[in-house]
């Protein structure tokens, strides 16, 4: 088996398995939810911590959104909002999952770790794929998010990995920080080309 820095690799789900919405659809999103661009996305961001963790529904969290953003929207509003929303996030990055493959066939065990709310997750455990990460870690699940330490914890625990031996990608620099301070090697997340250039130069090499 080749030597590597690490033992496992993590992979984040949105914006890193999952291709990251163009600044077109984000605009077009924003026009569907009535909040120019910006401010809608650091709107959008800020008011996820309920939903992401499993304690509030899609109308809960597009509620508090509206109240956030001061405008109303009306219930037959938030369906197509959402039904545009999960579309966004179900494009898979075909780069990104190459990456992971590549990263298995060398010996180094690949996981996800992904703030993801409970009916986005339905739709993604429809992919086949899902099944070739050996660890799967999603926030709505645990009731944790990052950049919470407990979360990232519980994913070494599932891998029974040291966090020195890990590498983690992330597109969220606090998240990236975060799983830093547990000791993790852990990059923000650009490109796959970026990423694989990161593992290449970890495979094959004597890490102490």
């Amino acid at each position: 088996m080749p030597s590597s820095c690490w033992d496992a690799v993590i992979f984040d789900y949105g914006r890193v398995l999952s291709l990251a919405p163009s600044s077109a659809e984000l605009q077009e999103f924003a026009t569907l939810v009535g909040v120019p661009q910006p401010p809608f996305f650091e709107i959008y961001s800020a008011t996820r911590h309920d939903y992401d963790s499993g304690r509030a529904d899609f109308r809960q969290h597009w509620h508090a959104f509206a109240d956030a953003a001061g405008v109303e929207l009306r219930p037959a509003q938030v369906e197509r909002i959402v039904g545009m929303e999960t579309l966004m996030w179900l494009r898979v990055n075909p780069e990104a999952l190459a990456l992971a493959r590549e990263i298995k066939a060398h010996g180094v065990r690949t996981a996800i770790l992904s703030n993801i709310p409970h009916d986005l997750l339905a739709e993604v455990r429809k992919f086949s794929w899902l099944d070739e990460f050996e660890v799967k870690i999603w926030s709505c699940e645990l009731g944790i998010v990052k950049p919470d330490p407990a979360i990232y914890r519980t994913c070494l625990d599932a891998l029974g990995c040291p966090a020195k031996r890990t590498l983690f990608f992330d597109d969220r620099p606090n998240n990236v920080e975060a799983a830093r301070e547990l000791g993790m090697e852990a990059h923000i997340f650009e490109s796959a080309g970026q990423a694989r250039s990161i593992v290449r130069a970890g495979m094959n090499v004597s890490c102490q």
